[in-house]
């Protein structure tokens, strides 16, 4: 099988790139099942959706709202309400909060546009006759003139470290997780969100009930909690033999900060991301090697926000298009 051109990723990035590089021949593989990486959205029947990954877009710059407005305009809406810094006890700046309509995967989902392909993961990559060969995971072999990768940086690593690429691949992505519960009656509690600062175990939580989607059961209260960086290097190896444990230990805490008793929880369930976000070393903004064809960017390069993915992608399909 042969291509033009191949992203490898599914994600905020690879969505950018889709919607921005000028190629008709251009295909998109992803070892999720859908699009949206971490721009991820879980919807429980009956209950709801929750974003269990990326909370919310909040444009710092004018180019960027300029481009969701453009792009995404009829699958997003303000998220309103108070966000707050717990242990201040103050409201976090009133900045424009968006979300997706129906969930935050929609940022990726209504954004992709290019053919895509999920649950094929990239095992190897090679030159072959001055084009690129890419070996799936489940045995396909596929060839193409350009490869761009938007995969977190361990995978792209280990993707490219046998190539001898001049990238640099310094500090790590930190991992995360998600408890998602639903409450069958509704708490006192007026925030839409908390920023914790000083919990060993959460780092965020957030009132997916105030995101007043259809969806959403108007009868139950949902939340999703993310915990501290070290909680999940702490957990994460083990959490899926432990999930009911961590995810207890997740509520529990969430529960005595913001004195929540008695409430029966009807749903929970945990999600672990080994590589949710880069905290620092920003090396560049993205990689292009004219020669070869070969692209890389994602948030992990410049930034740990979904528009530092967009700034890295924006950046990456400038130097394809002009090349």
């Amino acid at each position: 099988m042969s291509e033009k051109t191949i992203i490898i990723g599914a994600g905020f990035a690879s969505a950018t790139l889709s919607n921005l590089i000028n190629d008709q021949n251009l295909t998109v593989f992803d070892k999720g099942r859908g699009p949206g990486g971490r721009s991820s959205t879980r919807r429980v029947e009956g209950v709801g959706n929750f974003d269990h990954g990326l909370q919310f877009v909040s444009p710092e710059s004018l180019e960027f709202g300029k481009f969701l407005k453009e792009n995404l305009r009829n699958c997003i809406k303000l998220w309103k309400g108070d966000f707050v810094d717990f242990d201040n006890k103050k409201i976090i700046n009133k900045k424009k909060r968006w979300i997706g309509k129906n969930g935050n995967n929609d940022f990726v989902k209504k954004l992709i546009s290019a053919p895509s392909f999920y649950q094929k993961e990239l095992e190897k990559v090679s030159r072959k006759n001055n084009r690129w060969l890419l070996e799936f995971k489940d045995l396909q072999k596929i060839v193409c003139d350009t490869l761009l990768l938007t995969i977190p940086m361990e995978q792209c690593k280990k993707i490219i470290d046998p190539l001898n690429i001049d990238v640099e691949f310094k500090k790590k992505m930190n991992p995360s997780l998600t408890t998602m519960l639903a409450f069958v009656e509704k708490t006192k509690i007026k925030s839409n969100a908390f920023v914790f600062n000083k919990s060993s175990i959460l780092g965020w939580a957030s009132k997916e009930s105030s995101k007043k989607r259809d969806i959403n059961n108007p009868s139950l209260e949902l939340w999703t909690l993310q915990s501290t960086v070290g909680f999940a290097e702490k957990n994460y190896k083990n959490f899926k033999s432990r999930k009911l444990l961590i995810m207890n230990l997740m509520i529990e805490e969430f529960c005595n900060l913001c004195a929540v008793y008695n409430k029966k929880v009807i749903h929970k369930d945990i999600h672990g991301w080994l590589y949710a976000y880069k905290e620092d070393f920003y090396s560049q903004d993205f990689f292009w090697d004219k020669k070869t064809k070969l692209g890389i960017c994602g948030d992990w390069m410049c930034g740990a926000k979904a528009e530092d993915a967009w700034r890295s992608a924006s950046g990456l399909a400038d130097q394809i298009n002009n090349s």
